[in-house]
């Protein structure tokens, strides 16, 4: 019997993915994105590989001196197909001492933030991201 992907399984990955990156994990934030994933970051003026804005976010973000918080709510789940959906949801996001471009660290704050993730089964029942993009309101 061949696998469906379901509402509430795209809205655990989500969950997850937050936890992971709050965790630091780099290897677990990697594993969500497929080879051929693109991402529209908050911060970044273009499209990048799904598997380069995960090793950017590791650079950035998982050090040791930075401290990081999130949170996500109102995820709405667009089933695609058996295989496929669309999520759209907000979050909040605080990160203090973000490794900069120049050396200086820096702050983020988005408290009113925007995510739509495309998300596909793969056959071997891992669930990953295609495309995600992520927006801030308030900069």
């Amino acid at each position: 019997m061949a696998q469906k992907l379901t509402v509430e399984q795209v809205k655990g990955e989500i969950l997850r993915f937050w936890n992971v990156f709050m965790d630091k994990d780099a290897q677990g934030l990697m594993n969500f994105y497929a080879p051929d994933s693109s991402v529209f970051s908050s911060v970044s003026a273009r499209l990048e590989p799904g598997r380069l804005a995960a090793a950017r976010r590791e650079r950035e973000y998982f050090h040791g001196k930075s401290s990081l918080r999130s949170s996500a709510s109102n995820i709405e789940v667009i089933l695609l197909g058996d295989n496929a959906a669309c999520a759209s949801y907000l979050f909040q996001f605080h990160a203090m001492r973000v490794a900069g471009g120049m050396g200086n660290p820096v702050e983020e704050d988005i408290r009113q933030g925007r995510a739509t993730q495309i998300f596909r089964l793969e056959p071997d029942g891992r669930v990953l991201i295609v495309h995600e993009h992520l927006s801030a309101v308030d900069k």
